[in-house]
């Protein structure tokens, strides 16, 4: 263990560059190697769900929000371990289960076994691979989280922007059951092998700072005496904590609802999937270009207004797919949608870090993921129930909106944490 670890400090010292953009390289083909479990690849195979399976459009929602709800639970026990083991043990064992359950998709049957998949891919995918791919990028950066996190989105949302085009045409060769272990194998040769490789938890391991700084070697190494550290129990204790994340459970349940149904959405706006499509796709590259100026907002903005940016996209997003008929709204939908999906990573990247430090971040992490992937839990079942109940989205999108503008005042009044040692709640000044 010390021999590999003064073979790190070497290979930190030697390279012409911060050893951290090695890591942020890694960390970001782990948040792109999560795509097989997130809503946008899902919603490419609802239709083939219901048709293989009899089931209605309700009932394979129903399902996958359970499933994303289960699978959410173990999150913060994951953070924990993360915590406890590193990021670069988390993410090979994350990576490994994640790519068995996406083949094990093949011989899936009937509803016990949509439900089991949902479950797996969720949990294992988009909760458990993106919490440990992005914490790790947190630990190597402080100054520049936001930006390096708004980095990795880009990279996901140009990703994005040929992977869905792609795995629709896919679908068009293919049976579904062929398809997903071609996902399992892109999973396996893309996280595993530069995990083992490349990644290092902290970079006080090679002897380093974060953001590159290069300092002694002793066995204070591993302390992080220069940041204020919370427990999450600790900072459970703030009025912060509750307000930001019931205020990021929202955009990921109503998001999630809009992009799960987008097919249904559209079509009863008067528009073909290939205009939903072409949507999609203008949406992934404005994503790219927000997630770099929310990168610099994030470092530069106290964290309630940062969070604004957000929720007010999401309530452009939800206004405009009430009526959108004509070119120019369907533009702004997607420049909306753009401001949600851009954003809201580059805060929890940085955000939660910058608020409670470093040490704890997996399990405060692991926490707040539970609560945004609950949220995308219920988003799909609502929008389902609204549309089987009136044929179209309007009531669910309404109450949608009324619930932001609440998350937004809340987010702007709510004060910062003083220093865990003040009794936690001690008000320094607005977060907005």
């Amino acid at each position: 263990m010390i021999k590999a670890q003064r073979l790190s400090i070497r290979l930190g010292n030697r390279l012409p560059f911060y050893y951290g953009w090695v890591i942020w390289g890694a960390a970001t083909l782990g948040i792109i190697a999560t795509a097989p479990g997130q809503s946008f690849t899902v919603s490419l195979f609802i239709d083939h769900f219901i048709a293989d399976f009899g089931l209605d459009r309700t009932t394979v929602s129903s399902l996958y929000s359970l499933g994303t709800f289960i699978g959410a639970l173990s999150l913060t026990w994951v953070g924990r371990k993360i915590d406890q083991y590193g990021n670069r043990r988390g993410t090979l064992v994350i990576a490994a289960l994640f790519a068995v359950a996406l083949s094990l998709w093949s011989s899936v049957g009937g509803i016990p076994g949509l439900l089991v998949g949902f479950i797996a891919i969720r949990g294992l995918g988009q909760g458990s691979l993106s919490l440990s791919s992005s914490t790790l990028i947190a630990q190597w950066f402080r100054y520049r989280r936001g930006f390096m996190m708004s980095l990795s989105l880009i990279a996901f949302a140009l990703f994005q922007r040929f992977y869905v085009p792609w795995l629709q045409s896919i679908l068009e060769i293919y049976d579904w059951r062929q398809v997903w272990p071609m996902l399992s194998l892109g999973v396996a040769l893309l996280v595993l092998p530069l995990t083992w490789l490349l990644v290092r938890d902290r970079p006080e391991d090679m002897g380093l700072l974060p953001d590159g700084a290069v300092k002694e070697v002793d066995d204070s190494a591993a302390k992080f005496d220069d940041e204020d550290n919370w427990t999450l129990r600790e900072a459970m204790r703030t009025p912060i904590f509750w307000v930001f994340i019931g205020a990021r459970l929202l955009p990921p349940a109503w998001a999630t609802g809009l992009i799960l149904h987008q097919l249904s959405l559209f079509e009863s706006l008067g528009h073909g999937p290939h205009v939903a499509a072409e949507v999609y796709g203008n949406m992934a590259l404005i994503t790219a270009g927000v997630s770099l100026i929310a990168g610099y907002i994030v470092d530069r903005w106290r964290p309630g207004r940062a969070l604004t940016l957000q929720l007010v996209g999401l309530i452009g997003a939800m206004y405009m797919a009430t009526f959108m008929f004509e070119g120019w709204q369907l533009l702004i939908y997607a420049l909306s949608l753009g401001v949600v999906m851009g954003s809201g990573g580059a805060f929890d990247g940085a955000v939660w870090a910058n608020l409670f430090g470093r040490k704890y971040q997996g399990s405060i992490r692991g926490f707040a993921t539970t609560g945004m992937v609950a949220g995308s839990a219920i988003g799909p079942v609502i929008f389902s129930l609204n549309y089987d109940l009136a044929g179209n989205y309007e009531t669910v999108l309404w109450l949608g909106i009324g619930l932001t503008a609440i998350a937004i005042i809340l987010s702007l009044l709510v004060p910062e944490p003083g220093h865990r040692s003040e009794s936690n709640v001690v008000e320094q000044h607005p977060a907005g």
